[in-house]
């Protein structure tokens, strides 16, 4: 099985796991507040940190799951590189790996740290561009700006699921 089907099996398996009522309703109560809802609370309840996290903590926790993501997205990137066929895709796979990059190394650590130094507005803003990581790649390989289309990247899914976490991330620091 590979990484990313081990990573959606054990968010499966630990979705099942019960959290104290106060925690659960916690969890609850900020993905209610956010804009994918099912998404969040899907996620944080499969994190055994969240059963005793605050809001901020909550944060964490999803900003760190953005980070999992994006690391098994690049792991594919740096996989297809080599065996792409064509200039184009070669193109756009090298933007998809600076631009995950760039969000790994430097995007997620900073909103981890202004979150941590209360600094939420400015954290919000770097999980924006976090989220935008996963557009720019996607579009590189549809916009004919860019070459002709190839189509969506094979890892578009997994794409969409890191904006979604990256959205929910922000959208929770905005709660915290």
């Amino acid at each position: 099985m590979s990484t990313s089907g081990v990573a959606i099996a054990l968010v499966v398996m630990l979705s099942f796991l019960p959290l104290n009522h106060s925690q659960a309703n916690l969890v609850e109560q900020t993905c209610q507040k956010v804009t994918y809802h099912d998404l969040c609370v899907s996620a944080l309840r499969s994190d055994g940190r969240s059963s005793g996290s605050d809001v901020k903590g909550l944060a964490v926790i999803m900003i760190n799951l953005v980070k999992v993501n994006g690391s098994d997205i690049l792991g594919e990137v740096n996989k297809l590189i080599p065996k792409a066929s064509d200039e184009v895709s070669k193109k756009c796979l090298g933007l998809c790996r600076d631009k995950f990059g760039g969000a790994l190394n430097r995007l997620i650590p900073e909103a981890m740290a202004k979150l941590e130094s209360g600094a939420k507005s400015e954290a919000m803003l770097l999980m924006i561009d976090v989220g935008q990581t996963a557009t720019d790649c996607d579009s590189c390989f549809t916009d004919e700006r860019f070459g002709p289309s190839r189509g969506p990247p094979p890892f578009t899914d997994k794409d969409h699921v890191y904006f979604y976490l990256a959205t929910t991330a922000k959208d929770i620091i905005g709660i915290s």
